[in-house]
């Protein structure tokens, strides 16, 4: 005899994402921003307290963040990074016994973390070119069911759509007993979006750690009503935020209302010119926004496999479910030099080896 875990985690598999910690890499696979962070932000989190605990629920940075969304402290959780707070919301939210929602595709960290709950797992998908919101497979799924969570990625990842605010607001108000959890990571960085309000049943989802290019010092946020984020903050361990990102969160906070826009319309430049350089030997992007540009491309994975050996990593769809697309998050001019040698160097070795092969 020995332990046995519980058995939806011995047949888990982890999520696949993007990122890559190889210093040699050049990475597209990301839509983290492009842009260096403020230096007063590196200036607070090189600046913390290493020999003190840090406040055990990050109050400092919920009081800021407050501050900024017109709400109370205790409507705000703070996390290391937006994942680990969906993982909070499955455990506050779903278990055994309940059903969990997701449209899809999306971020891999919601499926997982429903299946890790024990949850039942509920997927509607988008579809290509346009990835619409699937308003109607969405109210119906919901109607007389007993889905006890909804995660809806706005604007979506990897499809670059968002779901209309209205329908939203109007499927939680026709499902009062649903948390629609709405992940808004990537809103800032997003021309003409504009985020979703707040309800009874609806919470928000951001993260610092991407529009202030910070993905390695892990801070996200949830803001909902208060009998929800006093759930989920029962769901996390405490000191869960560490000291540089408390210290880092209270000045992202206060620097987010100015500098979101002259960061978006840097992104904004930095894509129009990625693609503008792409568009001599690719089609052009099925969709765009934000930090990324999503390619179709018959032979994708081939691709991508023939652009990491020439040490320049893309996003290949297949893990969202789309085995035919490619996501590149946006990087600086200098970057774009070796993604485009990487894309011609491997697509003309494609070309070789099919008129080889004839």
């Amino acid at each position: 005899m020995r332990p046995e875990p519980r058995p939806e985690l011995a047949r888990l598999s982890p999520a696949v994402h993007g990122g890559s910690d190889d210093p040699h890499v050049v990475d597209f696979s990301t839509g983290v921003s492009p842009l260096r962070p403020p230096d007063e932000l590196l200036a607070a989190a090189h600046g913390a307290d290493l020999s003190r605990y840090p406040h055990p629920t990050a109050l400092p940075v919920r009081e800021a963040l407050a501050a900024m969304s017109g709400v109370a402290p205790d409507q705000i959780v703070a996390g290391a990074g937006s994942a680990e707070l969906i993982w909070a919301l499955t455990r506050a939210f779903a278990g055994p016994g309940r059903t969990g929602l997701v449209v899809s595709p999306a971020f891999g960290e919601y499926a997982r973390a429903l299946n890790v709950a024990g949850a039942s797992l509920v997927d509607i998908a988008m579809s290509p070119p346009h990835f619409d919101f699937p308003t109607d497979a969405v109210a119906r799924a919901l109607d007389g069911s007993s889905i006890a969570l909804a995660f809806v990625c706005r604007p979506s990842n990897p499809c670059l759509s968002a779901a209309p605010a209205d329908a939203l607001a109007a499927l939680a108000r026709r499902n009062s007993r649903t948390l629609f959890v709405v992940d808004e990571a990537y809103l800032p960085m997003f021309e003409d979006a504009c985020g979703v309000r707040l309800a009874a049943n609806v919470a928000i989802l951001g993260s610092m750690t991407k529009v202030f290019a910070l993905p390695g010092l892990r801070l996200g946020w949830l803001t909902a009503d208060r009998d929800v984020a006093s759930a989920v903050q029962a769901a996390l361990p405490p000191w869960n935020v560490s000291s540089p990102a408390q210290a880092a969160g209270v000045v992202a906070a206060r620097l987010l209302p100015t500098h979101v826009a002259p960061i978006r319309a840097r992104i904004g430049v930095l894509r129009a010119a990625l693609a503008a350089r792409l568009a001599s030997i690719a089609e052009s992007p099925a969709r765009a926004g934000g930090p990324f540009l999503l390619y179709q491309h018959d032979q994708a994975a081939a691709l991508a496999g023939g652009m990491r050996r020439r040490g320049v990593l893309v996003r290949h769809g297949a893990s969202f479910g789309l085995p035919l697309h490619l996501r590149i998050g946006v990087r600086d001019e200098t970057d774009q030099d070796a993604l485009v040698e990487a894309w011609r160097s491997a697509s003309d070795d494609l070309t070789s080896r099919v008129s080889s092969s004839r």
